[in-house]
């Protein structure tokens, strides 16, 4: 198992570093930043004011339980801090473990002296201390480096460590349960959506037991709680105990929920054909998701007040939210062609008659149009919902418009790993999610008024702001400078050596 634990920290040093350097990052420049727009007491006293006044704020983060600087940053960073931690786990875990098995490693390494669960252990040992580096090391920076008292700074890097190792419990469960690493990523990532999500149309009581409420409930710097901590870790060994549980039932290779085989007809025929045969049904399974889901909130919206929060408010959230994560699948989409060319399957093909840019354009068609698709469904979704429980036909046009207006967005950021694949595509990976976790950085920047509007209308996440209608000259913007970099990325692409 050490051995294993040592390749593994071999393998990924410099992924591990980043991780721990952005969820450690994160917290310090929010009391960086928000130290100095908030120097005093009654600037303190009226952010607060506002933020509680704010319902797409209370949403997203809760009530602040403090004027304090200190519970300021913690109400801050709390979230964000679950949400690297929860999903560089999340991911951590599964590509450890699935994806080790759909590259034949695991077998290989099995084949040796080694025991059934000595990869899992391995990975549950080197995610636990990851975790538990970021917790002290946020502790040191906010206790030492800022001066925060010790006990609120451990809780608060204790409570985002358990939380963040719920969700790679999670990742292991589901690594365990599905048949492929993608569809385990596609659980995983449904899991944490649904564990981060806002719990405003829940009674308090439910939303203490979410892991987005833990730090709520938590108070860090405030009145603390530290029994809090005991749902995470209670959590994390049920989750845990059952990865192992299945992990010595399963046999090498299957899982619980075996990707069903497609089914035995005629298919379209050509690259675009080859493209929706490997990678269709996940767009429609997606699309149907966020489709039923979005009229599940536009209902809810339409007889929805709760304080400041109106269901129109609501309705604006959840449609940001769901069009950040259609920007999210659009990175994953514009990476396919790199995920075959790694495997092989592209060299093949590509020695038959089928051209470069055949192949390419096949799939990025697909993925260029999948978002697209995906937001009509949110928009629909949300609009029929709302027009179901408010008997207003319009706001279906309405919303379809609103969501249709994030694409040029998700374009943007799939062209982005479109172009890196094309001219670097061992970097690809690293280069798009930079680019998203960037712009969701800037998200919670703007929220806090550390960057003005100019700036964060230059991030892809910034015009489909709800507080924000820059009309049609920023998505016209990002219309063009997708299709730029989907250009450069396919040139590049026709001229380069594939990868080995």
């Amino acid at each position: 198992m050490s051995l294993i634990a040592r390749l593994v920290l071999r393998r990924d040093r410099l992924l591990i570093a980043a991780w721990i350097a952005v969820a450690v990052g994160v917290p310090a420049f929010n009391a960086y930043s928000l130290a100095a727009l908030l120097p005093t007491q009654a600037a303190r006293l009226a952010f607060v004011e506002a933020a509680d006044a704010n319902p797409i704020t209370i949403a997203l983060l809760g009530d602040v339980h403090g004027t304090s600087i200190e519970a300021v940053v913690a109400w801050r960073s709390s979230v964000q801090s679950l949400l690297i931690g929860g999903l560089a786990g999340l991911l951590f875990a599964i590509r450890h473990t699935r994806a080790e098995e759909d590259a034949g490693r695991r077998e290989l390494v099995a084949a040796g002296a080694v025991g059934r669960h000595a990869a899992t252990t391995a990975v549950v040992v080197v995610i636990a201390a990851v975790n538990l580096s970021v917790t002290v090391l946020q502790a040191a920076v906010l206790g030492l480096g800022f001066g925060y008292p010790i006990g609120g700074s451990v809780l608060f890097g204790l409570v985002g460590g358990a939380g963040a190792t719920v969700f790679a419990a999670c990742g292991l469960l589901a690594a365990q349960l599905c048949r492929s690493a993608p569809l385990a990523r596609a659980g995983g990532v449904g899991v944490l959506v649904a564990g981060l999500a806002p719990g405003v149309a829940l009674p308090e009581e439910v939303v203490a037991c979410l892991p987005a409420g833990w730090s709520r409930v938590a108070r860090a710097y405030g009145d603390e709680q530290w029994w809090v901590l005991l749902m995470p870790l209670a959590v994390a060994v049920v989750l845990t105990s059952a990865a192992y549980a299945v992990s010595a039932r399963r046999d090498l290779g299957a899982g619980l929920l075996p990707e069903r085989p497609p089914p035995v007809r005629p298919a379209p025929r050509g690259a675009m054909g080859l493209a929706w045969r490997l990678y269709g049904g996940q767009t429609v399974s997606w699309t149907t998701a966020l489709g039923v889901v979005s009229v599940g909130v536009g209902w809810v919206s339409a007889s929805f007040d709760v304080g400041t929060l109106t269901g129109e408010s609501l309705l604006e959230i959840f449609t940001y939210v769901f069009c950040m994560v259609i920007a999210c699948l659009a990175v994953t989409g514009a990476l396919r062609p790199l995920g075959e060319e790694s495997r092989g399957r592209a060299s093949a093909l590509l020695a038959t008659a089928t051209g470069r840019t055949r192949w390419l354009s096949g799939h990025l068609l697909l993925g260029l149009v999948a978002p697209a698709v995906m937001l009509l469904a949110v928009g629909v979704g949300t609009g029929a919902g709302h027009a179901l429980g408010t008997g207003d036909p319009s706001v279906v046009l309405a919303q379809t418009g609103t969501a249709l207006l994030f694409a040029p967005a998700a374009w943007a950021v799939a062209g982005v790993a479109i172009a890196a694949y094309g001219l670097r595509p061992r970097a690809a990976v690293p280069v798009a999610w930079a680019v998203v976790v960037g712009s969701a950085v800037c998200v919670a920047m703007w929220e806090t008024r550390t960057i003005g509007s100019a700036a964060f209308l230059l991030t892809p996440f910034g015009y489909g702001h709800p507080s924000l209608s820059p009309g049609f000259v920023a998505p016209a913007g990002f219309a063009l400078v997708a299709a730029g970099l989907v250009a450069a990325g396919g040139a590049a692409f026709a001229r380069r050596d594939l990868l080995a």
